[in-house]
């Protein structure tokens, strides 16, 4: 299953959500990782299965996570439909040795929040109104899974509110 990481509101000052963005990366994230290879073999989850581009209501992903920490489906939904948040950049992390949770966070936030973002959304993330997050490997699926993806994605959710429904891409959105 992945790690997941929500992260601030764009009303937010830049100054304040730079810093947010670095409190978080201290702090603890989900984890929605490759576990979903396994589940996905027995017929539970869509985790390992992910592609840029798709779309999917964040809501929903958080309710297919319940009480859990890890998350192994991902309910998707047709960019054309409502939603508010869409898979916009994978990265694939090298190694052989699991590199520690504060390593995938800062090179998750890197790929996810830097000029992958700028390039998508069309403006950078410090000045955007929309939001971005991320799936990341646990030293469990890293191992046992040879898990090594960063799945970013776009959002319209803040953490704790509810998203602006959106149809079709945010590629290009320049806001």
């Amino acid at each position: 299953m992945h790690n997941f990481r929500s992260i601030l509101m764009s009303s937010v000052s830049p100054v304040l959500r730079t810093v947010g963005v670095s409190v978080l990366a201290a702090g603890a994230a989900f984890s929605l990782s490759g576990c979903g290879v396994l589940l996905s073999a027995l017929g539970g989850g869509n985790v390992m299965e992910l592609n840029v581009g798709e779309c999917f209501s964040e809501a929903e992903m958080n309710a297919a996570l319940g009480s859990e920490e890890e998350v192994s489906d991902v309910p998707l939904i047709d960019c054309a439909e409502e939603h508010d948040s869409e898979f916009f950049f994978s990265h694939e992390m090298t190694g052989d040795e699991f590199p520690g949770a504060a390593a995938i966070s800062t090179e998750a936030e890197e790929v996810c929040y830097g000029d992958n973002f700028t390039d998508f959304v069309g403006v950078s993330y410090e000045e955007s109104e929309i939001f971005a997050a991320y799936l990341a490997p646990t030293s469990q699926t890293w191992d046992q899974l040879n898990d090594r993806e960063i799945l970013c994605y776009v959002t319209t959710v803040a953490s704790g509110e509810t998203g602006e429904p959106v149809t079709g891409t945010l590629e290009g959105a320049n806001r």
